[in-house]
């Protein structure tokens, strides 16, 4: 209105005062960083699951294809094989090796010694024995060797009989040990 000639009480010109708050868009600027990471990772999470729906597709078809495959009389003959195997294997690692008892006896009969007869009980884990020595001092010392194998628990002198020719007959028994005795090492 000053142009029509009348009273301004207003200055004409205005000066508008700017309040600049430091950081004001701060929190915008992270929101949008925060947004464009969970997008990004939104992204590589959708990309991975589509590649590993992809690979169990894959791998379900090779599946299909292997069961196709497959020969069921077979397998059922070799599972009635591998049991035979498993029960023979038991089998064998329960026998009794009579080869390493009689390896024991023969280290310790000695060389004037002669069996006459020989028979061994493994349901009463003994051994009797018919023997032929030159005097009673190797009777003695051939039950004394017996004795001194940890794996004979006992041995007993049954008889002894004097032949016309001099020599002795005796009987023995031998209680053995059969996990020591008997076993392979």
């Amino acid at each position: 209105m000053p142009e029509k000639g009348g009273l301004q009480l207003l200055p004409e010109t205005r000066k508008r005062i700017e309040i600049k708050i430091p950081g004001e868009n701060r929190m915008l600027y992270i929101g949008s960083v925060f947004v464009a990471i969970v997008l990004v990772i939104y992204e590589v999470f959708s990309f991975q699951t589509t590649n590993l729906e992809k690979k169990i597709a894959a791998s379900d078809e090779q599946l299909m294809e292997l069961e196709g495959q497959r020969n069921k009389q077979e397998e059922k003959a070799l599972l009635t094989i591998s049991k035979q195997l498993n029960t023979t294997a038991q089998i064998v690692k329960s026998h009794v090796f009579w080869s390493t008892g009689l390896e024991k006896m023969e280290a310790a009969v000695l060389p004037n010694v002669q069996f006459r007869s020989f028979s061994a009980l493994i349901g009463d884990d003994s051994i009797r024995m018919r023997v032929v020595a030159d005097n009673y001092v190797t009777v003695a010392k051939q039950l004394a060797a017996f004795v001194s194998d940890d794996s004979i628990k006992d041995v007993s002198l049954e008889g002894v009989n004097v032949l016309t020719t001099g020599k002795l007959d005796f009987s023995a028994k031998i209680v053995f040990d059969k996990s020591k005795f008997l076993k392979s090492q």
